[in-house]
């Protein structure tokens, strides 16, 4: 018994002082935790639908630096990084006493370093710690092992390797080396191209395949003689070293401001891409501008996406596909296929394509020239803007957009001189809004989903359910109306494609969108910063190009149409209420404008007359000037000279007595 308490007492003290050093250590940990700065920064990489590199970037301090996994590579590594560094890896706690005793005799022996000793943790911690070979490294890396050995377990502690590992100039882990020299991730490397990322953390800049790829080759074959793989293998890859392609730019630009990192596999077709990109920068941009192309399949995949920087222009930084732009004309078809929806209106309606004041607002005709009569079908192929005006009215501006906006959307509306955003208007159909190339392109996308709509998507587990933004039947004849679209000219062969333009006012944007059998495609086309281009349209600079896009497209399988729905019959079967779209039954003065200063003295000082301008009721006119008749020639333009400056009251008066009245002033 006497003989046992010494024992107890050894033993609880022995207890004693683990504990102490085990709470030594938990605090130590805690207050000295590992520096994981480096293991959080990610590089990006953007790949296609089939795993080809597209793009990539670096991490925010300058490398190329990816997450893997342990089981995310090729068990032939694994065993040759091993077999090469830390053959007792699953038997110690991240420092290895053997290795160290080794070291020091094989020192002690031959005066000169033989092995170093250390493990793979010993190696990690000095990856995320970086410093000179010194002693006290040495010493601070062996508690650095234990420590990321007690926090992570081994598992842990080789991912953190398998990631940082020098590979070579800016280049660390073995997946991003095994992507941007042999072309795929490292899940499947063969024996030469494992020894090759086993052997270059070794001596990396001795080793880089950019200066020094003999010796790298030579290196790894030793890998593989001290791993016993025999026969060495005949055929060995020289790493490819031309570094990340570029050829979505501004793709992984978007990525890169959501704070992406990582791999991302979307859904862009490689070929078609890279195809896309160079038609643009081969095509002549309008004038220190750029061109901007967005591709989608029927299952709403993004397939190429080219945001403008093909061309040098001012603010070609920006990402065309992503920035709203006044949209021109090209929203006319959605209007008009609200106003089928609700039964106001068919493709066949007659309507007058001549002077409209609604509000105020008078718009005219993109060559300012008006058709007369003809039907909603022609005004929509023609892009007529008086019909799509008297559409809009009727679905009502703030409808529209709410409706829009429902349906994932975004119009972003002008501010005024306050900095307030205006409230909608019928200006909306003509441009005055604005809308991105990707939402445009989502719109167009819904014509071949049966007036269905849902988010265009660039990553492939990224879906959306669909949404109703037209009825089929309405979406059935606004496809069947653009699919009548002229081509671009020169274009022959066109096939069964759903057309439309745009111009924006003042010339600063032009637009082509097309739904074919293939795809949706949607081409943008102007300056960057905004500013204009004289001489640039929809259909003459955006359209060829859209149409040489469309030529890459391979032939689609068999695209699902929308379940077939029943076309509008003939214009004799209409109703009464359809036939025609009712003209306003009383006059209207286009100009002036009520309540608007004319400026009518010359430079001499005396006056210049004041054209004058009618619509609607029922012709012949009659006008007067503060109750006086004004004698207007037949078939003259009627004008009124002012005695001088000051208030005038004119009128208007039609075949029916019916008028109209507004006041002006004549500086």
């Amino acid at each position: 018994m006497r003989l046992l308490h010494p024992l107890v007492r050894g033993g609880a003290i022995c207890l004693g002082l683990l504990g102490v050093t085990a709470a030594g250590l938990f605090v130590l940990d805690r207050f000295n935790p590992p520096d994981l700065h480096r293991a959080q920064q990610m590089s990006l990489f953007l790949e296609a639908s089939d795993h080809t590199l597209l793009d990539a970037h670096t991490s925010s301090d300058g490398m190329w630096r990816l997450p893997i996994t342990s089981s995310d590579v090729d068990p032939t590594y694994l065993a040759l990084l091993m077999a090469t560094e830390d053959r007792r890896f699953d038997d110690h706690p991240g420092v290895d006493p053997q290795a160290l005793l080794r070291a020091v005799w094989q020192l002690a022996r031959r005066r000169h370093i033989v092995s170093g000793g250390s493990t793979l943790a010993m190696q990690t911690a000095r990856l995320l710690t970086p410093h000179r070979h010194t002693w006290t490294g040495k010493l601070r890396d062996m508690f650095r092992a234990l420590q990321l050995e007690w926090r992570f377990g081994r598992g842990g502690v080789l991912d953190l390797y398998l990631m940082l590992a020098p590979e070579g100039g800016h280049i660390e882990g073995i997946r991003a080396a095994s992507l941007l020299y042999f072309g795929h991730e490292p899940k499947q490397l063969s024996p030469t191209e494992a020894a090759i990322l086993v052997t270059l953390p070794r001596r990396p800049v001795a080793f880089w395949p950019n200066r020094h790829p003999e010796a790298l080759m030579a290196a790894a074959r030793r890998t593989l003689q001290r791993a016993s793989v025999t026969p060495l293998p005949m055929a060995w890859p020289t790493p490819d070293t031309h570094g990340a392609p570029h050829d979505a730019p501004e793709l992984i630009g978007h990525f890169l401001g959501a704070g992406r990192g990582g791999v991302v596999i979307t859904t862009l077709d490689a070929r078609l891409q890279r195809n896309v990109r160079q038609v643009l920068a081969n095509r002549p941009a309008p004038l220190r501008g750029t061109f901007a192309a967005l591709v989608a399949d029927h299952e709403r995949r993004i397939l190429a996406w080219v945001g403008g920087a093909e061309h040098p222009a001012p603010g070609d930084a920006i990402d065309a596909v992503l920035t709203p732009r006044s949209p021109g004309s090209t929203l006319k078809p959605f209007v008009y296929g609200m106003a089928f929806e609700k039964g106001w209106m068919t493709p066949r309606t007659r309507v007058r394509d001549s002077h409209l004041s609604i509000g105020g607002y008078a718009p005219l005709d993109f060559d300012r020239a008006f058709r007369g009569e003809t039907t909603v079908s022609e005004a929509l192929q023609l892009s007529l803007n008086v019909p799509a005006i008297q559409a809009l009215e009727k679905v009502g501006p703030t409808q529209f957009m709410e409706r829009l906006s429902a349906n994932g959307v975004h119009l972003h509306l002008p501010k005024n001189r306050e900095g307030a955003q205006t409230t909608p208007s019928l200006a909306i159909v003509l441009g005055g809004v604005g809308i991105s190339l990707r939402d445009l392109t989502m719109l167009y996308a819904a014509l071949d989903h049966g007036g269905r709509i849902a988010p265009l998507r660039v990553e492939a587990d990224r879906i959306t359910p669909e949404k109703a933004l037209l009825s089929p039947r309405a979406a059935a004849d606004i496809r069947a109306i653009l699919r009548g679209t002229a081509p671009p000219e020169g274009v022959t062969n066109w096939g069964n494609v759903a057309f439309k333009t745009g111009t924006s006012y003042g010339y600063r944007d032009g637009w082509a969108m097309a739904s074919s059998p293939q795809a949706t495609i949607g081409v943008w086309a102007g300056r960057p910063d905004g500013t204009a281009s004289p001489g640039l349209t929809g259909r003459d600079t955006a359209g060829p190009v859209l149409a040489e896009v469309l030529s890459l497209l391979t032939p689609a399988q068999k695209h699902e149409e929308p379940a077939q729905v029943e076309p509008h019959r003939a214009l004799a079967t209409l109703s009464p209420a359809l036939r025609a779209l009712p003209h306003r039954q009383a006059p209207q003065i286009i100009f002036p404008r009520n309540r608007s200063e004319i400026e009518s003295r010359s430079a001499n000082g005396s006056m210049l007359p004041v054209g004058l301008e009618g619509s609607g009721g029922h012709p012949p006119y009659r006008w007067y000037v503060n109750g006086i008749p004004l004698n207007v020639s037949p078939g003259a333009q009627p004008a009124w000279t002012p005695d001088g400056p000051g208030f005038a009251h004119i009128t208007l008066a039609d075949a029916e007595n019916a008028h109209a009245a507004i006041d002006i002033r004549v500086r």
